[in-house]
């Protein structure tokens, strides 16, 4: 699957291991984006537009920082990140759902950036394990 642009998709990345990951060369980008304004009347308005290069500098700026803050290495720019999943989850969205229940589980008074990487990250390896006894 492809993983997010975002930092649960880069410690997806980190915690699956690169015999689980590829990445290939973003290329030129043209995805198109929704951006909505919300007006100080309480009223919202939506356009769509091409993704700008600067648009694409805060992602990945994002993303190093959320990398970062967690005592991870930056990843390489400029990539797409692709992830096997593990033998034991169905889809995507199975994926992302057990991530989501690991992170609720979290005691929210225990939350950091760090405690919150190694425990997504606890998560993760341990599908990774389930996966070789499947």
């Amino acid at each position: 699957m492809e993983l997010s642009e975002n930092g649960w998709g880069a410690l997806a990345a980190w915690f699956a291991g690169p015999r689980n990951v590829i990445r290939e060369p973003m290329g030129e980008r043209t995805d198109v984006v929704r951006v909505t304004c919300e007006m100080a009347d309480g009223t919202s308005r939506d356009r769509t537009e091409i993704i700008t290069e600067a648009d694409v500098r805060d992602i990945e700026d994002g993303i190093e920082s959320y990398l970062v803050g967690s005592w991870l290495p930056a990843r390489p720019r400029g990539y797409r990140w692709f992830m096997r999943l593990p033998a034991a989850v169905e889809d995507e969205r199975e994926f992302w759902r057990r991530l989501n229940e690991a992170d609720l589980r979290m005691p929210h008074q225990e939350r950091d950036l760090i405690r919150e990487a190694a425990n997504l990250g606890a998560a993760i390896r341990g599908l990774f394990e389930l996966s070789t006894h499947v």
